[in-house]
């Protein structure tokens, strides 16, 4: 049985982890390398760990079949904006794709935006991920207008947070 939650305070290791194999696995799907990520200090993992384990600004959320991590994806609050995140670092193990990992991750995801009152969500993705920018427009995203007629570099999506998942005052 597949569970969805969010990362939790102290997981920096097993993030890094899951960052590292979904970047391996998929290194043309991320806007950075391997070396760069593998790379990076003990420090700066814990810190954008636990950042992304509480508040409201920023969550990453795991996927896990029995006690294995499968998935992972994060939302990321755009600058100052009240109401826009970005999507980010989406991947599900090769073996579980095509499996409902995936939505069920974006379901979580939305279902958390909403509760914070982001109406808008956006991705990045990497020209030539066919398979991704499928999923995602089947899951109700769109190609914003900027990024329609692009072609070499990413594409940029967006989807608005359903109405039912926006919080309510």
């Amino acid at each position: 049985m597949t569970t969805i939650r969010r990362l939790r305070k102290g997981e920096a290791d097993l993030y890094r982890r899951l960052r590292l194999l979904s970047i391996a696995d998929s290194p043309s799907a991320f806007e950075t390398t391997y070396e760069a990520v593998s790379a990076r200090s003990p420090e700066s993992w814990r810190e954008q760990a636990d950042s992304s384990a509480e508040g409201n600004d920023r969550a990453t959320f795991l996927a896990f079949e029995g006690e294995e991590a499968i998935g992972i994806s994060a939302l990321y609050r755009v600058g100052t904006s009240e109401d826009v995140a970005e999507l980010l670092q989406v991947w599900v193990a090769p073996g579980h794709r095509g499996t409902g990992v995936a939505r069920a991750l974006m379901d979580k995801v939305f279902a958390w935006a909403g509760k914070c009152g982001f109406r808008q969500v956006v991705a990045k993705v990497t020209s030539g991920n066919e398979r991704a920018l499928t999923f995602y427009r089947n899951y109700g995203f769109a190609l914003a207008e900027e990024s329609a007629e692009e072609t070499s570099g990413p594409r940029i999506i967006s989807r608005p947070v359903p109405a039912g998942w926006a919080k309510t005052s």
